[in-house]
């Protein structure tokens, strides 16, 4: 029932959310009124929890198809799947890059496409989601399970991934790594989020009734994980970035609002925007349309 992060309720007048987080946000209330730093650590604890969600039939297949193997991240256990073109050599190594809460098998749509086109196809579960290890995590953990998983699985001879299909803030973790290097790496972003500070104000106000908590949120996070959130800005990001870059988003998207995606594409050197209708914000990853439009774009 609570779609903590985004937050899906947004916008909903409170009378009309589902009981389990009208019962949030009074438990919330009162404890701030006690303490506000105590009620800052309890939100900041369901914050860093992803949810686990049942993997549909039509992803299992897609998943049975691919060579599953185990990448370590420190002490975790990441699962990945990787699938291979036949025969000849490759256009190089393609990375399906899930967002929060979400898994790999998600983006399985991209995988028998971007094979044919030549590519050797990853996909992964980052920390905290799905078959691999966790409880927690984090923009830095995503950033740093990704940066591990393409250490561990590009190809022979292949210094950087050929191509990176993400999801929401599986993009914002991809940007992170962009920002640093792999210049030549082709881009398809779907639905992907372009302020932080938004994304946090939504779920607190989704879990609390408001956003005052964001500064104690924030202080927690930069303790907790020991880098700056505004080191992760989009805004600060930009100027370092330059890879060709498609953005596909719905113009119904809930969780991420397709200002996102237009700021993305009109602030990243080079890029471009496809809107599409009707796909909200899951929907668009298994849409042919956006897969072709997608895997085009890859292979140009």
């Amino acid at each position: 029932m609570i779609r903590a992060h985004p937050a899906t309720q947004h916008g909903i007048a409170p009378a009309e959310l589902p009981l389990a987080v009208r019962a949030m946000r009074l438990g919330f209330r009162a404890l701030r009124l006690v303490s506000r730093r105590a009620a800052a650590r309890v939100a900041l604890h369901l914050f860093v929890r992803p949810r686990r969600h049942p993997v549909p039939a039509r992803e299992r297949e897609v998943l049975a198809r691919g060579e599953r193997s185990d990448v370590r991240v420190g002490e975790r256990r990441i699962a990945a799947w990787t699938w291979q073109p036949s025969g000849g050599p490759t256009r190089g190594t393609a990375y399906l890059v899930h967002g929060w809460e979400g898994r790999g098998g998600q983006l399985s749509a991209f995988a028998d496409p971007l094979v044919a086109e030549g590519f050797r196809v990853v996909a992964f579960d980052h920390v905290g989601h799905g078959e691999s290890d966790g409880v927690r995590c984090s923009l830095p953990t995503m950033r740093d399970t990704l940066a591990a998983v393409v250490e561990a699985t590009l190809g022979e001879g292949e210094d950087a991934p050929a191509a990176v299909v993400a999801h929401s803030m599986g993009s914002f973790a991809a940007t992170l790594l962009f920002a640093r290097g792999w210049r030549a790496t082709r881009v398809a972003y779907l639905a992907p989020p372009d302020d932080l500070l938004v994304y946090f104000s939504r779920y607190l106000e989704l879990a609390t009734g408001s956003a005052d908590l964001l500064p104690d949120l924030i202080d927690l996070l930069e303790r907790r994980y020991g880098e700056r959130v505004g080191d992760f800005e989009f805004h600060g990001l930009v100027e370092r970035l330059g890879q060709p870059l498609l953005v596909l988003h719905s113009t119904d998207d809930r969780d991420v609002p397709i200002e996102g995606g237009r700021f993305v594409a009109s602030h990243w050197p080079g890029a471009r925007i496809v809107e599409l209708e009707g796909l909200g914000h899951r929907r668009i990853l298994r849409s042919s349309e956006a897969v072709r439009r997608a895997v085009e774009f890859l292979a140009e």
